[in-house]
């Protein structure tokens, strides 16, 4: 024990004092401090903030973001995503379901079924899976109070244009999937998952199981956001036969290899020894003290402030794009994963290869010279359509990690789309997320449901050397043809932006009526 605290630099030593403060601070605010003087106090707090301080979160235009709706209210002190969806939508009901995986995990699937579901109604089956430190709920953030009639929910708006088959899917772990047939989440076993577990058993456990319920040979899109899209990534390539069992994939600020945190003391700490991470946070659940503490004891502008300032502390992102959901994402953003998780990543950081977990119990067993970490087989056994949609200001997953990305996936069935001035999580919280970046998820979920056969001639015919939604050089006829088609296709998402907010607001309409 001596050598190594002698071997703990001044910065880790920093890292490690924050760390057990904070965890002092929330084990004395748990025990001894009760549940309704917290919220006697943090009412207090916020009638202070926003009575005394109402420029506290001026968002630099004069105006002041401190009030909030009653949508916003009660989407934040809403329970669950059941509850969500019913304050959004009361004419909707959400489905839950159970999957078991292989290695005995219980998982949680939320679902909003098509309408007229025994007319087959439905124009397919979408499945969206989450981020890190995430579930379901982010897919529910955007509030109606605006009177635009504008959907910024990806899963409503998908629902309400296309009357898709609508499944929302929960890792291990998190917040609607903490369940084990013979493990209990105080065992440290349980929590002894990575992105390795996610793609061997949660998603092809997931994805059958949709397949058996709705009885369809193929799911008509996934789309994941962030980690969620390296999870599809890696399951792909560790299970090929689901190429046969998804039409095309849709990734939405896409992780894989990113260059790194923003924050170059932390990001060299971590990529330089990632096993620290375990020192600081144990072998379990990771920061559980976030949501089940600091959210409800901390006023709610200081917790958003808290959040925003981590997040540009480590990531340098500005959230300028994110306003009207800022309050109701930011306090639903944290769910549960495991410590071991966040190894696995920074161990991709340090090496810049989209790998499985390695192993660090043993020093021996971890260097290289006797074993190479075993990289996940995207380029050679992915087989259907990617769709890679991006933000231009991030620092996570930029132009730079895009073409990295681009290099590793098949070359002539991969496609990008870059947002000019958006950043991650912009992506899918962003003020005008449904005029920059749904149209081009709809418009390449149908391009590829109505061309499903153009993905057999596209993998046989070589590469295109500009794989943009924006234009494609082409080589040869059929790939002329292919690239042409999803140009025009995708590219006409601009111009039906404004058609459709009204599509929208006619089906809800329709969509009542018939209820």
């Amino acid at each position: 024990m001596i050598p190594f605290v002698g071997r703990l630099t001044l910065n880790e030593w920093l890292l490690i004092f924050l760390v057990y403060t904070e965890k002092l601070l929330s084990i004395f605010v748990s025990i001894f401090v009760p549940r309704k003087l917290t919220k006697f106090s943090q009412y207090i707090l916020n009638l202070i903030i926003y009575t005394i301080v109402p420029g506290i979160t001026n968002d630099g235009k004069g105006t002041s973001n401190g009030s909030i709706s009653k949508e916003e209210l009660k989407l934040i002190n809403s329970k669950n995503i059941k509850e969500m969806l019913e304050l959004l939508d009361p004419n909707l009901k959400m489905e839950e379901h159970i999957v078991t995986t292989k290695d005995g995990y219980l998982l949680t699937l939320h679902r909003i079924p098509p309408r007229n579901i025994n007319a087959n109604g439905s124009n397919g089956v979408i499945y969206l899976h989450h981020g890190l430190l995430m579930c379901s709920d982010i897919w529910l953030c955007h509030t109606h109070d605006d009177n635009s009639n504008r959907e910024r929910n990806l899963p409503l708006y998908l629902y309400y244009l296309k009357n898709y088959d609508i499944w929302l899917g929960n890792n291990r772990g998190n917040k609607y999937s903490a369940y084990h047939v013979d493990r209990s989440i105080n065992e440290e076993k349980f929590w002894d998952f990575s992105i390795d577990e996610f793609a061997m058993f949660d998603i092809p456990s997931t994805i059958d199981y949709i397949l058996n319920i709705t009885h369809v040979k193929q799911i008509n899109s996934i789309i994941a956001f962030s980690q969620g899209s390296a999870q599809i990534f890696a399951s792909l390539s560790l299970h090929p036969e689901l190429n046969s069992k998804i039409n095309n994939f849709i990734a939405l600020a896409p992780a894989m290899t990113p260059p790194g945190l923003y924050n170059p003391i932390v990001d060299t700490l971590m990529k330089t020894s990632p096993q620290l991470i375990y020192l600081f946070f144990g072998k379990k659940i990771l920061l559980p003290s976030a949501n089940t503490i600091w959210s409800k004891a901390l006023p709610l502008q200081f917790f958003i402030k808290s959040i925003k300032l981590a997040n540009k502390f480590l990531f340098n992102w500005e959230s300028h794009n994110i306003n009207k959901c800022e309050k109701v994402a930011y306090l639903k953003l944290y769910s549960p994963t495991s410590v071991k998780c966040v190894v696995h990543w920074f161990q991709i950081l340090n090496a810049q290869k989209f790998q499985m977990f390695q192993d660090i119990s043993s020093r021996h067993l971890n260097d290289d010279s006797l074993f190479n970490a075993m990289r996940f087989p995207t380029k050679t056994n992915i087989k259907i359509p990617v769709l890679l949609i991006y933000g231009e200001t991030d620092s996570l997953v930029g132009e730079s990690a895009i073409n990295i990305m681009m290099k590793n996936l098949p070359e002539s069935s991969t496609f990008k789309v870059c947002v000019k001035n958006h950043e991650h999580l912009d992506i899918i919280w962003g003020d005008d997320v449904d005029q920059v970046v749904y149209p081009h998820v709809l418009k390449f979920i149908e391009f590829w449901n109505s061309n499903s056969e153009d993905i057999t001639a596209v993998n046989t015919i070589g590469s295109v050397n500009d794989r943009t939604l924006t234009g494609c050089k082409n080589q040869q006829h059929d790939q002329s043809r292919i690239a042409n088609k999803i140009n025009t296709t995708v590219g006409s998402a601009n111009n039906s932006r404004n058609n459709s907010v009204t599509n929208i607001k006619l089906i809800k309409h329709s969509k009542r009526l018939s209820i």
